[in-house]
């Protein structure tokens, strides 16, 4: 080894200290070599610039024509790993291996797996009582018997010692020296030491050192200076396996288990919190209604006028304006009727297959999928669902196909095509599941209709030609009751008089065409004796209140009973109105527009679910549970800012007392010629074990547990917890936030890690 011109200064707040001042020196391969001075002299920077440990200002460092510091990283780890052997005065021995392990490690750093020569040096150095002991529990002479044999066992080409014997007492002094004298028979060995009578006693050659300056080079045994038969000289960079990472890992966990287990609490409980409060703060209406949809199948936005509150349907310009706003696409237009397919009433609570028709459908009907047939294209056809033809098939013994007639209102109607639903997803679902029978009844909108065409059904209307029986729903109160407080209220229907079959009168006479009795109906047996008789009321003016679908009040018809007819017992109708067409439609058809359906993948969905009147029965839930998170969403910002806040003061926290306890493992792991990724390692793979076991167990509590505990102590009546099936934490948030928190620790921790790294391995032992 060849130094030559060796220079290291530092720059304090007053002045430049020149702690090595152009040095020019050669060392043997072998020999005891003493370098001597006073505290302060240099003798110790000059040690780090030998053992690559610190950097020189200027000047070389040769080794077999090699310069140390000509700026290859790699070098000068492989240097610090294979070549050179580090005794420090105070010991820096790794306090998480025993004995043992602390002397076996550089053998690991070198990927060897033989690791029989760690006995060999134990057993030179004589500690072989102490091998498996903690190296906390030895006395000082021994932690400097184990250092010297961790620097012995990778069987460098040179030792450096820095004052190996400053802490002993004689004895160990004199058994150190014996060890250090004996060791430099065929290597070279140097030591750093103020104690010149060993220097004397024991020493090769001296070397005094003073003001940063060789002041006397004194050789006492020139033959070491003789040479040695050398091999090549190679640097082998340190190799450390993910299972040595792994290691180091736990014993790292183990013997900071307080601090553990805080940054795991800190990791789940964070996490938890947070992602519950995205939950509400991030809620987004249209995300949980199409989670709702997903998940029990229902297909459709139903959408209704809003006036003054109320659900009403859409008036002919409010439908135009509806379609000019969303463009048309995948929006049904839906119209109410009651078409029955047998003779008798089921309710539909209690059967899966409908029987009765209640809608017709007479928009967009080309877009649907037609699984046989064609779209209704003359006045006289139309289309099924197969939902339809399955209902018939179950109370008459016979699916309804092409060809078949259908009876509608007392005319026949050529069915021209069968159109495809999905209805057969519900057979096996459980209809008494509240989420799963409202899904279905919202598709029933589809599934139980007859298809139209659009100009056939409208100008029917105004043509008097063939249409469909018209129906809507009304409650019934007698007026002019006087002081008698009961009022008896019948849901009925209302049918247009040419559309409704031949009548037999019972009592009282049959509507005429003349328009002077306008505001008069006749009204079914069974009706008269139910709202009448019954309350022994006797009179013959009646309020009949227009009931749209979703249970407004929205008009009334003033009339009174010109007479009563028998029932339409074939119909399966418990009371029956008839009124005339003209005042029907001037009075009634105004009111009693469309609905809408829209499909729930229309490129619209969110703005209509936002800003539209959606009438789904499931969506009474949803927008509870929006408007509760809505009126609370600031505070959760507040709160996640606060969080935030917290994770961020306990990371800098717990990562700063870490890495200050692990300073001095840090700087002798550095020495040892290990980069800074390596040195990091440990520390993220604690973090990232923390961080997945956090991570899976905060899922199961915000998935899981906490759902059960909201609807089990939190919620406890059904519409609470109905409500609450509508709440949901989204992946995105979940993953968001986790990883914010995650990051904030793994950047608190590198940073911290890189900054200690950014010093040199002598600076970090000696925390400088």
């Amino acid at each position: 080894m060849e130094i030559k011109q060796l220079t290291k200064t530092y720059k304090t707040e007053y002045e430049l200290i020149h702690a090595l001042n152009h040095i020019d020196l050669v060392f043997p391969q072998k020999g005891l070599v003493f370098i001597v001075g006073v505290s302060g002299s240099g003798k110790s920077t000059l040690m780090n610039m030998l053992s690559g440990v610190d950097v020189p200002t200027s000047g070389e460092v040769i080794i077999d024509d090699i310069s140390l510091y000509n700026g290859n990283k790699k070098q000068l780890f492989g240097y610090r790993n294979s070549y050179v052997g580090l005794i420090f005065q105070d010991y820096n021995l790794i306090e998480d291996l025993n004995v043992y392990e602390n002397i076996k490690l550089p053998l690991e750093f070198l990927h060897q797996e033989d690791f029989s020569i760690v006995d060999e040096v134990i057993k030179k150095v004589d500690i072989e009582d102490i091998k498996y002991s903690q190296v906390d529990q030895i006395s000082s002479g021994q932690m400097q018997r184990v250092a010297i044999a961790r620097a012995l066992v990778k069987n460098s080409a040179m030792i450096l010692a820095d004052e190996p014997t400053g802490n002993l007492d004689s004895k160990n002094t004199r058994i150190v020296m014996d060890l250090l004298k004996e060791i430099s028979q065929d290597r070279l060995v140097v030591v750093i030491t103020h104690d010149d009578d060993a220097a004397h006693e024991y020493g090769d050659r001296i070397i005094e050192i003073e003001d940063g300056k060789v002041l006397d080079d004194h050789l006492v045994d020139p033959s070491i200076n003789e040479p040695m038969v050398k091999e090549k000289i190679s640097f082998s960079k340190p190799i450390i396996t993910f299972k040595q990472q792994l290691l180091f890992t736990f014993r790292f966990i183990r013997s900071n288990l307080a601090r553990s287990i805080a940054i795991f609490i800190m990791l789940i409980l964070i996490p938890i919190i947070g992602n519950v409060l995205c939950g509400y703060a991030f809620f987004d209406i249209a995300t949980s209604f199409h989670r709702y949809q997903d998940e029990y199948g229902s297909n459709y936005i139903e959408l209704a006028d809003n006036i003054k509150g109320y659900s009403t349907y859409y008036s002919v310009d409010d439908y135009g304006d509806l379609l000019d706003k969303y463009g048309g696409e995948n929006i049904l237009e839906i119209y109410n009727t009651y078409v029955p397919l047998v003779n008798s009433s089921v309710d539909l609570e209690d059967s899966f297959y409908a029987p009765v028709i209640r809608n017709i459908v007479t928009d967009d009907y080309e877009r649907l999928n037609y699984q046989e047939g064609h779209a209704p294209v003359s006045l006289t056809e139309v289309a099924i669902t197969d939902y339809v033809s399955a209902c018939y098939e179950n109370y008459v013994g016979r699916p309804y196909v092409i060809g078949d007639r259908i009876n509608i209102g007392g005319r026949y109607y050529d069915i021209c095509g069968i159109v495809d639903t999905d209805y057969e997803k519900f057979l096996n679902k459980n209809l008494n599941d509240q989420m799963v029978q409202m899904a279905f009844q919202e598709n029933l909108q589809l599934y139980n209709a007859v298809i139209s065409n659009f100009v056939g059904y409208h100008n029917g209307i105004k043509l008097n030609m063939n249409y469909f029986v018209e129906t809507i729903n009304y409650t019934v109160t007698p007026r002019n009751i006087g002081d008698d407080p009961v009022v008896k209220e019948a849901t009925v229907m209302v049918q247009k008089l040419s559309a409704a079959p031949t009548v037999s009168i019972v009592q009282g006479s049959r509507l005429t065409s003349s328009s002077g009795s306008g505001s008069s109906a006749m009204l079914s047996q069974n009706l008269w004796q139910n709202i009448m008789e019954e309350n022994e009321i006797k009179v013959n003016s009646f309020s009949l209140s227009c009931m749209n679908s979703y249970g407004q009040r929205n008009r009334y018809l003033s009339i009174y009973a010109s007479g009563i007819f028998r029932d339409l017992s074939n119909y399966g109708i418990d009371g029956t109105v008839i009124v005339k067409d003209q005042y029907f439609r001037t009075r009634v058809d105004k009111m009693a527009m469309c609905r809408i359906l829209v499909q729930k993948d229309n490129i619209f969905y969110d703005k209509i679910i936002k800003t539209e009147k959606v009438v789904n029965p499931s969506f009474t839930y949803a927008k509870a549970t929006w408007t509760k998170a809505d009126s609370s969403k600031f505070v959760m910002y507040e709160f996640l800012i606060t969080l935030l806040i917290i994770i961020v003061v306990f990371a800098v926290i717990i990562n700063s007392m870490t890495l200050n306890a692990e300073k001095k493992k840090i700087g002798i792991k550095y020495s040892f010629g290990i980069s800074k990724f390596p040195i990091i390692v440990p520390y993220l793979l604690e973090t990232i074990f923390y961080v997945i076991v956090g991570f899976i167990l905060s899922l199961v509590v915000v998935q899981f547990i906490f759902p059960w505990i909201m609807t089990t102590f939190v919620y406890t009546s059904s519409q609470e917890v109905m409500e609450y099936q509508f709440f949901y934490i989204s992946w995105s948030s979940i993953l968001g936030w986790d990883a914010i928190i995650y990051a904030v620790m793994f950047i608190s921790l590198i940073t911290m890690v890189l900054t200690i790294c950014r010093k040199s391995p002598i600076e970090i032992i000696k925390d400088l």
